[in-house]
């Protein structure tokens, strides 16, 4: 597992799973293209604000500027920021979603797309 304040690749991320037990956490994959390739599982714990597409065909994840955090306390109120959570932008030339929350984190793997991340386990949706 990987801490990093940028993230980009090639690669379409689903929002795989998102929940609000266990510190509001939200999970994007890119399953495994074939058998010989690996999975990439990002993560974001303590989630208090997001605006995610259900996919993205080639992702660019960096923390934002102050401008952009106080474009998104416009939308928002100051809430989401109010313990230090990171500002996470997702999107190459333009913007296509956000995350407010803790770290960015990813691991990859040659997993099999139905395993748990590695990641803390979240609870099963059903």
């Amino acid at each position: 597992m990987i801490t990093s304040d940028v993230f980009s690749s090639d690669r379409t991320f689903t929002v795989w799973q998102y929940t609000i037990a266990h510190h509001s956490r939200v999970l994007l994959r890119s399953p495994r293209p074939s058998e010989a390739d690996t999975r990439i599982d990002l993560h974001v714990g303590g989630v208090t604000a997001m605006f995610l597409r259900p996919s993205y065909e080639r992702i660019a994840i960096r923390s934002g500027t102050e401008d952009e955090r106080n474009s998104i306390i416009s939308l928002t109120g100051t809430a989401p920021f109010e313990h230090g959570e990171i500002l996470h932008m997702i999107g190459r030339d333009r913007t296509t979603g956000f995350i407010v929350g803790g770290p960015l984190q990813y691991h990859e793997s040659h997993a099999s797309d139905d395993e748990p991340s590695g990641f803390l386990r979240m609870p099963p949706t059903e």
